[in-house]
Protein backbone atom coordinates (compact mmCIF):
# COMPACT_ATOMS: atom_id res chain seq x y z
CA UNK A 1 0.00 0.00 0.00
CA UNK A 2 1.04 3.67 -0.76
CA UNK A 3 0.22 6.93 0.54
CA UNK A 4 -0.76 10.09 -1.29
CA UNK A 5 0.33 13.22 -0.42
CA UNK A 6 3.76 12.49 0.12
CA UNK A 7 4.18 14.10 3.94
CA UNK A 8 7.51 16.23 4.08
CA UNK A 9 9.60 17.48 7.67
CA UNK A 10 11.81 19.71 8.32
CA UNK A 11 14.29 17.13 9.52
CA UNK A 12 13.71 14.77 6.68
CA UNK A 13 12.28 12.53 9.93
CA UNK A 14 9.63 9.59 8.77
CA UNK A 15 6.40 10.22 11.35
CA UNK A 16 5.35 7.91 13.74
CA UNK A 17 1.96 8.74 12.76
CA UNK A 18 -0.55 9.96 10.91
CA UNK A 19 -1.59 13.58 11.65
CA UNK A 20 -4.93 14.27 13.18
CA UNK A 21 -7.40 15.84 10.86
CA UNK A 22 -5.74 14.67 7.20
CA UNK A 23 -7.22 13.23 4.49
CA UNK A 24 -4.75 10.85 2.49
CA UNK A 25 -5.51 7.88 -0.26
CA UNK A 26 -4.35 4.25 0.03
CA UNK A 27 -3.43 2.63 -2.87
CA UNK A 28 -3.59 -1.10 -2.70
CA UNK A 29 -0.50 -2.78 -4.80
CA UNK A 30 -0.73 -6.35 -5.74
CA UNK A 31 2.84 -7.97 -5.34
CA UNK A 32 4.03 -12.23 -6.50
CA UNK A 33 5.56 -14.28 -4.25
CA UNK A 34 8.67 -13.14 -5.45
CA UNK A 35 7.74 -9.36 -5.26
CA UNK A 36 6.77 -8.93 -8.44
CA UNK A 37 3.89 -6.45 -8.82
CA UNK A 38 0.91 -7.24 -10.79
CA UNK A 39 0.07 -4.65 -13.36
CA UNK A 40 -3.28 -6.31 -14.05
CA UNK A 41 -6.06 -8.07 -11.83
CA UNK A 42 -9.29 -8.68 -11.34
CA UNK A 43 -9.82 -8.22 -7.73
CA UNK A 44 -13.08 -6.02 -6.21
CA UNK A 45 -11.43 -4.87 -3.06
CA UNK A 46 -13.55 -3.70 0.29
CA UNK A 47 -12.02 -1.83 3.34
CA UNK A 48 -12.89 -1.26 6.48
CA UNK A 49 -11.41 -0.13 9.83
CA UNK A 50 -11.98 -1.40 13.53
CA UNK A 51 -12.48 2.08 14.71
CA UNK A 52 -14.55 4.47 12.77
CA UNK A 53 -14.79 6.96 15.11
CA UNK A 54 -10.81 7.42 14.99
CA UNK A 55 -10.04 6.99 11.19
CA UNK A 56 -13.20 6.77 8.58
CA UNK A 57 -12.72 5.41 5.34
CA UNK A 58 -14.24 5.46 2.12
CA UNK A 59 -13.52 3.91 -1.42
CA UNK A 60 -11.52 6.04 -3.81
CA UNK A 61 -11.98 6.24 -7.56
CA UNK A 62 -10.96 3.31 -8.37
CA UNK A 63 -10.78 -0.61 -7.42
CA UNK A 64 -7.87 -0.43 -5.61
CA UNK A 65 -7.80 3.04 -3.35
CA UNK A 66 -9.47 4.18 -0.49
CA UNK A 67 -9.61 7.34 1.31
CA UNK A 68 -9.02 7.96 4.78
CA UNK A 69 -9.62 10.92 7.13
CA UNK A 70 -8.34 11.12 10.49
CA UNK A 71 -10.77 12.06 13.41
CA UNK A 72 -9.28 11.20 16.40
CA UNK A 73 -6.75 10.38 17.91
CA UNK A 74 -6.04 6.77 18.82
CA UNK A 75 -4.73 3.33 16.82
CA UNK A 76 -7.27 1.95 14.40
CA UNK A 77 -6.61 -1.36 11.93
CA UNK A 78 -7.55 -1.00 8.06
CA UNK A 79 -8.29 -4.01 6.86
CA UNK A 80 -8.51 -4.99 3.34
CA UNK A 81 -9.32 -7.93 1.46
CA UNK A 82 -11.14 -9.72 -1.67
CA UNK A 83 -14.34 -10.93 -0.69
CA UNK A 84 -14.06 -13.17 -3.69
CA UNK A 85 -10.72 -14.47 -2.59
CA UNK A 86 -11.08 -14.92 1.34
CA UNK A 87 -7.13 -15.64 1.37
CA UNK A 88 -6.52 -12.56 -0.14
CA UNK A 89 -6.37 -10.01 2.70
CA UNK A 90 -3.77 -7.89 4.83
CA UNK A 91 -4.09 -5.24 8.02
CA UNK A 92 -2.54 -2.22 8.22
CA UNK A 93 -1.92 -0.19 11.96
CA UNK A 94 -2.90 3.40 11.60
CA UNK A 95 -1.59 5.28 14.19
CA UNK A 96 -3.23 8.85 14.91
CA UNK A 97 -1.22 11.49 16.46
CA UNK A 98 -1.78 15.60 16.87
CA UNK A 99 1.26 16.94 14.17
CA UNK A 100 0.79 20.32 16.16
CA UNK A 101 2.66 20.80 19.77
CA UNK A 102 2.76 21.21 22.38
CA UNK A 103 0.55 18.76 24.06
CA UNK A 104 -1.30 20.61 27.14
CA UNK A 105 -1.61 18.88 30.13
CA UNK A 106 -5.03 20.67 30.99
CA UNK A 107 -6.73 23.42 29.45
CA UNK A 108 -5.45 26.78 29.26
CA UNK A 109 -6.59 29.93 30.62
CA UNK A 110 -7.27 33.49 29.41
CA UNK A 111 -3.77 35.08 28.88
CA UNK A 112 -2.03 32.24 28.18
CA UNK A 113 0.45 32.54 25.26
CA UNK A 114 1.16 29.57 23.05
CA UNK A 115 3.84 28.35 20.52
CA UNK A 116 2.36 26.46 18.25
CA UNK A 117 4.66 24.45 16.49
CA UNK A 118 4.97 20.89 14.16
CA UNK A 119 7.44 18.99 11.91
CA UNK A 120 5.35 19.18 8.49
CA UNK A 121 6.34 21.13 5.51
CA UNK A 122 5.75 21.81 2.10
CA UNK A 123 7.54 19.99 -0.83
CA UNK A 124 10.29 21.92 -0.67
CA UNK A 125 10.29 22.51 2.93
CA UNK A 126 8.31 25.52 3.07
CA UNK A 127 6.82 26.16 6.12
CA UNK A 128 2.65 26.21 6.24
CA UNK A 129 0.10 29.13 7.63
CA UNK A 130 -1.64 28.65 10.74
CA UNK A 131 -5.02 29.95 11.11
CA UNK A 132 -7.58 29.94 13.99
CA UNK A 133 -11.80 29.21 13.87
CA UNK A 134 -12.33 32.13 16.30
CA UNK A 135 -9.80 34.75 16.66
CA UNK A 136 -11.83 36.08 19.89
CA UNK A 137 -10.90 33.01 21.42
CA UNK A 138 -7.48 32.37 20.55
CA UNK A 139 -5.86 34.56 18.22
CA UNK A 140 -2.95 33.25 15.70
CA UNK A 141 -0.37 34.60 14.06
CA UNK A 142 -0.03 32.87 10.54
CA UNK A 143 3.35 33.15 10.23
CA UNK A 144 5.09 31.83 13.21
CA UNK A 145 2.53 30.34 14.83
CA UNK A 146 1.83 32.63 18.32
CA UNK A 147 -1.01 32.21 19.80
CA UNK A 148 -2.83 34.70 22.52
CA UNK A 149 -5.92 33.21 24.36
CA UNK A 150 -8.08 36.22 25.10
CA UNK A 151 -11.34 34.45 25.73
CA UNK A 152 -13.03 31.41 27.09
CA UNK A 153 -14.41 29.07 24.78
CA UNK A 154 -13.32 25.90 22.37
CA UNK A 155 -11.14 26.59 19.18
CA UNK A 156 -9.58 25.08 16.56
CA UNK A 157 -6.16 25.75 15.28
CA UNK A 158 -4.82 25.01 11.52
CA UNK A 159 -1.87 24.30 10.09
CA UNK A 160 -2.09 24.07 5.86
CA UNK A 161 -0.06 23.72 3.63
CA UNK A 162 -2.07 24.95 0.50
CA UNK A 163 -2.70 22.52 -2.07
CA UNK A 164 -0.71 19.90 0.11
CA UNK A 165 -1.93 19.06 3.44
CA UNK A 166 -4.21 20.28 6.46
CA UNK A 167 -4.27 19.21 9.77
CA UNK A 168 -5.76 21.23 13.38
CA UNK A 169 -5.66 20.89 16.96
CA UNK A 170 -8.29 21.47 18.92
CA UNK A 171 -7.60 23.93 21.80
CA UNK A 172 -10.09 24.69 24.88
CA UNK A 173 -9.40 27.98 27.15
CA UNK A 174 -11.28 28.18 29.93
CA UNK A 175 -11.47 31.08 32.63
CA UNK A 176 -8.58 31.08 35.36
CA UNK A 177 -9.55 30.54 38.66
CA UNK A 178 -6.81 33.08 40.58
CA UNK A 179 -4.37 36.01 39.82
CA UNK A 180 -1.66 35.74 41.55
CA UNK A 181 0.87 39.50 42.33
CA UNK A 182 3.97 38.39 43.63
CA UNK A 183 6.44 41.30 44.32
CA UNK A 184 9.84 41.14 42.38
CA UNK A 185 12.68 41.42 45.03
CA UNK A 186 15.86 43.01 44.06
CA UNK A 187 19.24 41.92 45.40
CA UNK A 188 21.27 45.44 45.27
CA UNK A 189 18.48 47.23 47.87
CA UNK A 190 17.62 46.01 51.30
CA UNK A 191 14.58 48.36 50.97
CA UNK A 192 12.42 48.28 47.90
CA UNK A 193 10.72 50.97 46.67
CA UNK A 194 7.58 51.71 44.63
CA UNK A 195 9.03 54.64 42.53
CA UNK A 196 10.56 51.73 39.83
CA UNK A 197 9.31 48.27 40.65
CA UNK A 198 7.81 45.40 39.37
CA UNK A 199 5.26 42.74 40.69
CA UNK A 200 4.65 39.39 38.19
CA UNK A 201 1.02 38.59 37.75
CA UNK A 202 0.85 34.77 37.54
CA UNK A 203 -2.70 33.98 35.84
CA UNK A 204 -4.10 31.07 36.44
CA UNK A 205 -2.60 27.46 38.61
CA UNK A 206 0.70 27.10 36.40
CA UNK A 207 4.09 29.12 37.28
CA UNK A 208 4.05 30.80 33.88
CA UNK A 209 1.43 31.89 31.34
CA UNK A 210 3.85 31.13 28.46
CA UNK A 211 3.19 27.51 27.06
CA UNK A 212 5.34 25.40 24.50
CA UNK A 213 8.78 26.10 23.45
CA UNK A 214 9.09 29.28 21.72
CA UNK A 215 11.98 29.76 18.80
CA UNK A 216 13.63 33.28 18.32
CA UNK A 217 11.21 34.08 15.87
CA UNK A 218 8.44 33.31 17.85
CA UNK A 219 9.57 35.26 20.61
CA UNK A 220 9.68 38.48 18.29
CA UNK A 221 6.55 38.11 17.49
CA UNK A 222 4.78 38.09 20.89
CA UNK A 223 5.11 41.74 21.26
CA UNK A 224 2.60 42.27 17.93
CA UNK A 225 0.10 40.56 19.74
CA UNK A 226 -0.08 43.04 22.40
CA UNK A 227 -0.81 39.80 25.13
CA UNK A 228 -0.17 42.85 28.05
CA UNK A 229 -3.65 44.51 26.49
CA UNK A 230 -5.44 41.46 28.27
CA UNK A 231 -4.24 42.57 31.93
CA UNK A 232 -5.23 45.58 34.46
CA UNK A 233 -3.42 46.66 37.14
CA UNK A 234 -5.14 47.97 40.07
CA UNK A 235 -3.34 50.00 43.04
CA UNK A 236 -4.59 50.87 46.42
CA UNK A 237 -3.01 51.75 49.78
CA UNK A 238 -3.36 48.95 52.15
CA UNK A 239 -4.81 51.35 54.68
CA UNK A 240 -7.04 54.38 54.05
CA UNK A 241 -5.14 56.87 55.80
CA UNK A 242 -4.44 59.43 53.33
CA UNK A 243 -6.51 62.08 51.67
CA UNK A 244 -5.40 61.67 48.20
CA UNK A 245 -6.32 58.94 45.52
CA UNK A 246 -3.70 56.16 45.24
CA UNK A 247 -3.67 57.29 41.35
CA UNK A 248 -2.27 60.67 41.87
CA UNK A 249 0.76 59.16 43.29
CA UNK A 250 1.16 56.02 41.41
CA UNK A 251 0.32 54.45 38.03
CA UNK A 252 0.98 50.80 36.98
CA UNK A 253 1.51 49.70 33.65
CA UNK A 254 0.86 46.12 32.66
CA UNK A 255 3.34 44.15 30.46
CA UNK A 256 4.91 40.78 29.68
CA UNK A 257 8.05 39.43 29.64
CA UNK A 258 8.75 36.57 27.70
CA UNK A 259 12.09 35.79 29.16
CA UNK A 260 10.39 35.46 32.75
CA UNK A 261 6.83 33.96 30.62
CA UNK A 262 5.56 36.03 33.06
CA UNK A 263 3.24 39.35 33.20
CA UNK A 264 4.38 42.25 34.98
CA UNK A 265 2.73 45.22 36.56
CA UNK A 266 5.33 48.40 36.58
CA UNK A 267 4.62 51.01 39.31
CA UNK A 268 5.94 54.29 39.21
CA UNK A 269 5.49 57.01 41.45
CA UNK A 270 4.51 60.60 39.38
CA UNK A 271 6.83 63.68 40.42
CA UNK A 272 4.45 65.06 43.67
CA UNK A 273 4.55 68.29 45.20
CA UNK A 274 6.44 69.26 48.80
CA UNK A 275 2.43 69.21 49.82
CA UNK A 276 1.95 65.67 48.83
CA UNK A 277 5.52 64.47 49.75
CA UNK A 278 4.75 65.77 53.59
CA UNK A 279 1.58 64.04 53.71
CA UNK A 280 2.55 60.62 52.47
CA UNK A 281 5.28 60.74 55.08
CA UNK A 282 3.38 61.42 58.02
CA UNK A 283 1.73 57.90 57.51
CA UNK A 284 2.96 54.79 56.70
CA UNK A 285 1.22 51.61 54.34
CA UNK A 286 2.08 50.14 51.64
CA UNK A 287 0.63 49.66 48.49
CA UNK A 288 -1.36 46.76 47.32
CA UNK A 289 -1.07 45.79 43.51
CA UNK A 290 -3.65 43.07 42.08
CA UNK A 291 -4.81 42.23 38.43
CA UNK A 292 -6.99 41.14 36.50
CA UNK A 293 -7.89 40.26 32.81
CA UNK A 294 -10.05 41.04 30.20
CA UNK A 295 -13.52 38.95 30.63
CA UNK A 296 -12.85 37.58 33.98
CA UNK A 297 -15.83 36.61 36.44
CA UNK A 298 -15.78 38.49 39.87
CA UNK A 299 -15.29 34.85 41.89
CA UNK A 300 -11.88 35.13 40.26
CA UNK A 301 -9.46 34.94 43.54
CA UNK A 302 -6.99 37.68 43.26
CA UNK A 303 -4.21 37.80 45.50
CA UNK A 304 -2.73 41.16 45.59
CA UNK A 305 1.14 41.65 46.26
CA UNK A 306 2.44 44.46 48.80
CA UNK A 307 4.77 47.02 47.90
CA UNK A 308 6.62 49.29 50.55
CA UNK A 309 7.15 52.32 49.39
CA UNK A 310 9.02 55.76 49.81
CA UNK A 311 7.61 59.07 48.68
CA UNK A 312 10.96 60.23 48.15
CA UNK A 313 13.34 62.36 50.36
CA UNK A 314 12.53 66.31 51.00
CA UNK A 315 13.68 69.44 53.00
CA UNK A 316 11.66 72.22 55.04
CA UNK A 317 14.19 74.80 52.45
CA UNK A 318 15.00 74.61 48.93
CA UNK A 319 17.89 76.36 48.89
CA UNK A 320 20.41 77.74 51.53
CA UNK A 321 21.95 81.07 51.74
CA UNK A 322 25.29 81.79 54.25
CA UNK A 323 27.12 84.85 55.22
CA UNK A 324 29.04 86.63 57.68
CA UNK A 325 26.19 87.41 59.48
CA UNK A 326 24.73 83.64 59.42
CA UNK A 327 27.49 81.66 59.38
CA UNK A 328 25.07 78.34 60.24
CA UNK A 329 21.47 77.04 59.11
CA UNK A 330 19.39 74.16 60.18
CA UNK A 331 17.43 71.72 57.32
CA UNK A 332 15.18 69.75 57.89
CA UNK A 333 15.56 66.01 55.46
CA UNK A 334 12.16 64.10 55.58
CA UNK A 335 11.54 60.31 54.25
CA UNK A 336 11.20 56.63 55.18
CA UNK A 337 12.82 56.00 58.69
CA UNK A 338 14.32 52.87 56.58
CA UNK A 339 16.06 55.43 54.19
CA UNK A 340 17.16 58.02 56.80
CA UNK A 341 18.75 55.19 58.57
CA UNK A 342 21.38 55.00 56.21
CA UNK A 343 21.14 58.27 55.24
CA UNK A 344 24.76 60.33 53.83
CA UNK A 345 25.17 63.92 52.82
CA UNK A 346 28.22 64.80 50.85
CA UNK A 347 28.75 68.40 50.30
CA UNK A 348 30.19 69.66 46.97
CA UNK A 349 33.06 72.41 48.33
CA UNK A 350 35.16 71.52 51.43
CA UNK A 351 34.19 74.72 52.68
CA UNK A 352 30.58 73.79 53.65
CA UNK A 353 29.94 71.10 56.32
CA UNK A 354 26.95 69.43 57.31
CA UNK A 355 26.10 67.43 60.26
CA UNK A 356 23.07 65.65 62.06
CA UNK A 357 22.32 67.99 65.15
CA UNK A 358 18.43 65.50 65.46
CA UNK A 359 17.67 62.11 64.43
CA UNK A 360 13.73 61.55 64.58
CA UNK A 361 12.73 57.81 63.29
CA UNK A 362 9.13 57.97 64.20
CA UNK A 363 6.11 59.65 62.41
CA UNK A 364 7.21 61.72 60.54
CA UNK A 365 10.43 60.27 60.01
CA UNK A 366 13.07 63.19 59.65
CA UNK A 367 16.79 64.48 60.50
CA UNK A 368 18.28 68.01 61.16
CA UNK A 369 21.22 69.10 59.58
CA UNK A 370 23.27 72.19 60.66
CA UNK A 371 25.00 73.51 57.88
CA UNK A 372 27.87 76.07 58.33
CA UNK A 373 31.17 76.86 56.58
CA UNK A 374 34.25 75.75 57.93
CA UNK A 375 37.18 78.43 55.97
CA UNK A 376 36.11 82.25 57.31
CA UNK A 377 37.84 83.41 53.92
CA UNK A 378 34.91 81.24 51.92
CA UNK A 379 33.37 84.17 49.39
CA UNK A 380 35.92 86.64 50.00
CA UNK A 381 36.55 86.34 46.51
CA UNK A 382 33.21 86.40 45.15
CA UNK A 383 29.85 84.25 46.15
CA UNK A 384 30.52 80.48 46.51
CA UNK A 385 28.10 78.27 45.12
CA UNK A 386 27.89 74.56 46.39
CA UNK A 387 25.89 71.86 46.96
CA UNK A 388 24.70 69.68 49.55
CA UNK A 389 23.33 65.66 48.22
CA UNK A 390 21.37 63.95 50.88
CA UNK A 391 21.21 59.52 49.48
CA UNK A 392 20.87 56.00 50.97
CA UNK A 393 22.56 52.89 49.77
CA UNK A 394 19.19 51.79 50.61
CA UNK A 395 17.44 53.46 48.14
CA UNK A 396 18.30 55.24 44.28
CA UNK A 397 16.76 58.42 45.44
CA UNK A 398 19.03 61.72 46.48
CA UNK A 399 18.05 65.22 47.05
CA UNK A 400 20.20 67.73 46.68
CA UNK A 401 19.90 71.58 48.07
CA UNK A 402 22.47 73.93 46.22
CA UNK A 403 24.52 76.14 49.28
CA UNK A 404 25.43 79.79 48.52
CA UNK A 405 28.09 81.43 50.84
CA UNK A 406 28.70 85.28 50.40
CA UNK A 407 29.87 87.99 52.33
CA UNK A 408 27.90 90.91 53.56
CA UNK A 409 29.40 94.24 54.46
CA UNK A 410 28.94 95.47 57.90
CA UNK A 411 27.75 99.14 58.54
CA UNK A 412 27.98 99.05 62.29
CA UNK A 413 31.63 97.31 62.44
CA UNK A 414 34.88 96.93 60.87
CA UNK A 415 34.87 94.64 57.90
CA UNK A 416 37.30 91.97 57.20
CA UNK A 417 40.83 92.60 57.20
CA UNK A 418 39.73 96.16 59.01
CA UNK A 419 38.35 98.25 56.30
CA UNK A 420 34.66 98.20 57.71
CA UNK A 421 35.12 101.86 59.33
CA UNK A 422 36.59 102.97 55.59
CA UNK A 423 33.98 101.81 53.76
CA UNK A 424 31.29 102.58 56.33
CA UNK A 425 32.46 106.57 55.75
CA UNK A 426 32.47 106.07 51.92
CA UNK A 427 28.85 104.77 52.37
CA UNK A 428 27.88 107.68 54.61
CA UNK A 429 29.63 110.93 52.64
CA UNK A 430 26.09 112.56 52.63
CA UNK A 431 25.94 112.02 56.42
CA UNK A 432 29.74 113.16 57.13
CA UNK A 433 29.12 116.60 54.95
CA UNK A 434 26.09 117.51 57.12
CA UNK A 435 27.85 116.39 60.53
CA UNK A 436 31.09 118.46 59.30
CA UNK A 437 28.46 121.33 58.17
CA UNK A 438 26.69 121.53 61.31
CA UNK A 439 29.66 121.70 63.12
CA UNK A 440 31.03 124.69 61.47
CA UNK A 441 27.79 126.23 61.57
CA UNK A 442 27.42 126.14 65.48
CA UNK A 443 31.30 127.04 66.26
CA UNK A 444 30.30 129.94 64.43
CA UNK A 445 26.86 130.82 65.65
CA UNK A 446 28.64 130.44 69.36
CA UNK A 447 32.15 132.51 68.53
CA UNK A 448 29.90 135.45 67.15
CA UNK A 449 27.14 135.06 70.39
CA UNK A 450 30.56 135.23 72.64
CA UNK A 451 31.64 138.17 70.81
CA UNK A 452 28.71 140.01 70.75
CA UNK A 453 27.66 139.33 75.00
CA UNK A 454 31.24 139.67 76.24
CA UNK A 455 33.54 141.94 73.59
CA UNK A 456 34.20 145.61 74.03
CA UNK A 457 31.88 147.81 72.39
CA UNK A 458 32.97 151.46 71.26
CA UNK A 459 30.40 154.50 72.24
CA UNK A 460 29.14 157.06 69.78
CA UNK A 461 28.13 159.11 72.52
CA UNK A 462 27.65 160.30 76.31
CA UNK A 463 26.84 157.47 78.02
CA UNK A 464 26.04 157.42 81.82
CA UNK A 465 27.82 154.39 83.35
CA UNK A 466 26.26 152.94 86.63
CA UNK A 467 28.41 150.99 89.02
CA UNK A 468 28.11 148.10 89.31
CA UNK A 469 27.10 146.05 92.40
CA UNK A 470 30.40 144.65 92.48
CA UNK A 471 33.03 145.35 90.76
CA UNK A 472 34.87 142.30 91.73
CA UNK A 473 33.01 139.98 89.36
CA UNK A 474 34.69 141.59 86.22
CA UNK A 475 38.41 140.57 85.60
CA UNK A 476 38.93 143.92 83.96
CA UNK A 477 38.97 145.85 87.43
CA UNK A 478 41.54 145.50 90.23
CA UNK A 479 39.82 144.45 94.05
CA UNK A 480 38.77 148.17 95.72
CA UNK A 481 36.21 149.47 97.67
CA UNK A 482 32.60 149.63 96.61
CA UNK A 483 31.85 153.26 95.99
CA UNK A 484 28.38 154.46 97.81
CA UNK A 485 25.63 154.39 95.96
CA UNK A 486 24.33 157.39 93.24
CA UNK A 487 21.44 158.02 95.85
CA UNK A 488 23.84 158.46 99.00
CA UNK A 489 25.54 161.11 97.40
CA UNK A 490 26.17 164.80 97.88
CA UNK A 491 23.45 166.80 96.68
CA UNK A 492 25.92 168.81 94.70
CA UNK A 493 26.70 165.66 93.04
CA UNK A 494 23.82 164.27 92.64
CA UNK A 495 22.95 167.28 90.40
CA UNK A 496 25.51 166.67 87.93
CA UNK A 497 25.09 166.97 84.16
CA UNK A 498 24.65 163.56 82.52
CA UNK A 499 27.15 164.17 80.39
CA UNK A 500 29.79 163.96 82.81
CA UNK A 501 31.71 160.31 83.15
CA UNK A 502 31.90 158.67 85.74
CA UNK A 503 34.39 155.68 86.98
CA UNK A 504 35.33 154.32 89.85
CA UNK A 505 39.22 155.12 90.46
CA UNK A 506 42.01 153.32 89.48
CA UNK A 507 44.91 152.17 90.94
CA UNK A 508 48.34 154.61 90.50
CA UNK A 509 51.30 153.09 89.54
Amino acid sequence: MSMSPVLHTQDKEALAALPLGMTVTFTVHFHDHSGDVFHAHSSVLSFATNREDFVQVTKGTTNNTCVLRTVSVGLTLLRVWDPEHPGLSDYVPLPVLPAIAPELPGTMVVGDVLCLATALTGPEGAPGTWSSSADSILQVDPKTGVAVARDAGSVTVHYEVPGHLRTYKEIVVSVPQRIVARRVHTAQASFQEATASRVTITVGDRSSNLRGECSAAQGAAIPALGPEALLSCHLRFQQDVFDLPVTDVFSAEPDFDVTLGQYLCSVTMHRLTDGQLRHLSSRRTPLVVTASVAGGQTSVEQVGAEVPFSPGLYADQTEILLSNHLSSREVKVFGAAEILDSLEVRSGSPAVLAFAKEKNLGLPSFITYTVGFSDPRAGSQGPLSTALTFSSPATNQALTIPVTVALVLDRCGAGPYGAGLFHHLLDSYQALFFSLFTLLAGTAVTVIAYHTVYGPRELTGPVVLTPRASPGHSPHYPAASSPASFNALPPGRRGSPRSGLWSPAYASH
